[in-house]
């Protein structure tokens, strides 16, 4: 079955190591965006979103990395 992802990091190299991830097991519709602040234009987060089987690989590491559902649940 076929599940939507959207995460949000603060660490930048996870993020692309999991975009990366994605892509390779075959993910869909996979974009990763940056999130800044909109008065001072500082580097905030970043979201990945893409679409891929349940039992994918790029699914289940995202237990093991810094990433959160909620952009607020961020340290």
């Amino acid at each position: 079955m076929k599940v939507s992802v959207d995460v949000y990091t603060k660490d930048v190299d996870a993020g692309l190591a999991a975009f990366k991830l994605a892509l390779d097991s075959g993910a869909t519709d996979a974009q990763l965006r940056s999130n800044e602040d909109w008065e001072t234009k500082k580097f905030e987060s970043l979201n990945l979103m893409f679409e891929a089987d349940n039992t994918s690989e790029a699914i289940t590491s995202l237990d093991n990395g810094p990433f959160a559902r909620d952009v607020s649940d961020l340290k």
